[in-house]
């Protein structure tokens, strides 16, 4: 057990609050990245007077007796769980554990997972509430009642079980409009070096970076994804984010970077001006692992990218259908989509396109249609993902209405990698072959191949990514069973030699 954060930064005496990072309950090795949902919320604490940890269970081989050990170690006075919903297990197992071992202790959860299901979090009754959307201010004023020793659940911001067992919403929080007003992140309280041997969100390869989000809330309104974070763009400035990767290249080392905002190529201005900030720091490297929205950009918008250093960027195009756009109200230019992806690949930025198969009442013609546009495509990597409606989601609304609460039980087991449920009017057997095709036949093209190894920025790591991200994420091949069986074959024929035969040696 490893407790992350600097204990020279607290007072004696201050209370204390760890965070607790979830993670993917059958970790088979996904992708994962230093914590980021303490980095703020930590600062933010800090600024309180609070003495502050964090706990991450991706670094941990047996997360729950860590908590113990953490626990015993930190005896927290609020303890903060954060989950994406392909960790909400995890979620659920670490607060009973918190739970037990600090009764008194105030427990939250907050994060993708409890913002777009408070229902599913507060069921759990070791968790007190859940924190709704940004956390900043609804932690803040948790925290001073909790030192006040006042009662702290009319809070806004926080979802909680009524007295009669049913979810009660307080106020909802507004959403902080200058980002800029909030602290640096609490670098600290995550571990860049350990995840510098990780795979992470970025195809870039193992290197030793930080992902930062320089901006909130998208608004568009796409039926499968959440609204956590609103629906209006709020961004920090160019000064900001640059004042911030400098904090990280001057203090911590880190010269790369993944961006991880939901839509970073919203104002192309603000954009081009932290390109701007990248070139004139030519030791700066990025990455755009969490999707762009290339119909917003223009090719010369590209290449200013490119020319600041970007070595992985993922487009999300979701589908080549018109009608299927129009169902998910996504509304993608193709004619923009295209120009762009050519400018990265003749750029060598290693770019990948999001697609998702499988949406309600998808047929097997316009499945197909994805298919071949990405394999017509200048990508270098793609992903056929498996749509899953989760909670807190229109698509998931629509589920409810149309086929039930049963079928609508569908919140996602590990990411998209592991598919729950095929909504498609394609039978299970043929749904799971075309997507295999269809993985078989971008990846075997010989000249993708080519491509591929030209413009990876870390040929080292092309292999590990191959049997990670090909033949068990997309083919759903495991590595380590078929190395098991291909070892056990030599044993297996000689064991079948016959007895003369082995006498005669």
């Amino acid at each position: 057990m490893s407790l992350l954060g600097d204990p020279s930064l607290a007072a004696p005496g201050a209370p204390r609050l760890l965070f607790v990072r979830a993670r993917i309950e059958d970790d088979r090795g996904e992708a994962s990245g230093p914590a980021q949902a303490p980095l703020v919320l930590g600062a933010v604490a800090r600024g309180l007077g609070w003495d502050v940890r964090c706990l991450d269970a991706y670094l941990e081989d047996d997360p729950e007796q860590a908590l113990r050990a953490a626990l015993s170690e930190f005896p927290a006075d609020v303890i903060g769980l954060t989950a994406l919903t392909a960790e909400f297990r995890s979620m659920h197992r670490l607060a009973r554990v918190a739970r037990a071992v600090r009764p008194g202790a105030v427990v939250l959860a907050g994060g993708p997972h409890p913002s777009a299901d408070p229902e599913d979090t507060v069921a759990n009754d070791a968790i007190d509430a859940a924190v709704i959307g940004e956390g900043e201010l609804t932690l803040e004023d948790v925290l001073r009642r909790v030192v006040r020793d006042e009662p702290w659940q009319d809070v806004p911001g926080l979802a909680l079980r009524g007295p009669d067992g049913r979810v009660r919403h307080n106020a909802p929080r507004p959403a902080i409009e200058d980002l800029d007003s909030l602290p640096m992140p609490a670098f600290d309280l995550t571990d860049v070096e350990a995840y510098s041997h990780r795979r992470g969100m970025s195809q870039s390869g193992k290197r030793r970076y930080m992902p930062i989000t320089t901006s909130r809330g998208c608004p568009y309104r796409c039926t499968y994804c959440h609204d956590i974070q609103g629906k209006s763009f709020r961004a920090h400035g160019p000064a900001w984010v640059l004042r911030m990767v400098d904090e990280l290249r001057e203090r911590w080392d880190v010269h790369s970077f993944d961006v991880t905002d939901d839509i970073f190529n919203f104002d192309a201005e603000r954009m081009l001006e932290i390109c701007k900030g990248f070139v004139a720091r030519p030791d700066v490297t990025f990455a755009c692992p969490n999707g762009i929205r290339a119909d917003r950009m223009t090719p010369e918008q590209a290449e200013r990218m490119a020319d600041a250093g970007l070595e992985y960027v993922a487009i999300a195009i979701e589908t080549a259908v018109p009608r299927l756009q129009k169902q998910i109200r996504k509304h993608l230019r193709f004619d923009k989509v295209l120009p762009v992806i050519d400018v990265f690949s003749r750029r060598r930025v290693l770019v990948s396109g999001f697609f998702m198969v499988g949406f309600p009442g998808e047929t097997e013609p316009e499945m197909q249609a994805t298919i071949d546009f990405a394999c017509r495509s200048k990508l270098h990597t793609a992903y056929f993902f498996v749509t899953t409606p989760f909670a807190g989601t229109e698509m998931h609304e629509q589920i409810v209405a149309e086929r039930g609460a049963e079928a609508a039980a569908i919140v996602g087991s590990g990411f998209f990698f592991r598919p729950v449920v095929n909504l498609s009017a394609i039978p299970d057997g043929r749904f799971a072959r075309m997507r295999r095709n269809g993985y078989l036949r971008f990846y075997l093209d010989p000249r993708r191949v080519v491509r591929i190894f030209l413009a990876h920025p870390r040929k080292r790591d092309l292999l590990e990514y191959f049997t990670t991200v090909f033949l068990r994420d997309t083919l759903r091949i495991e590595p380590a069973r078929l190395l098991a069986r291909l070892s056990r074959r030599p044993a297996a024929r000689r064991r079948a030699v016959p007895p003369v035969a082995a006498a005669a040696k």
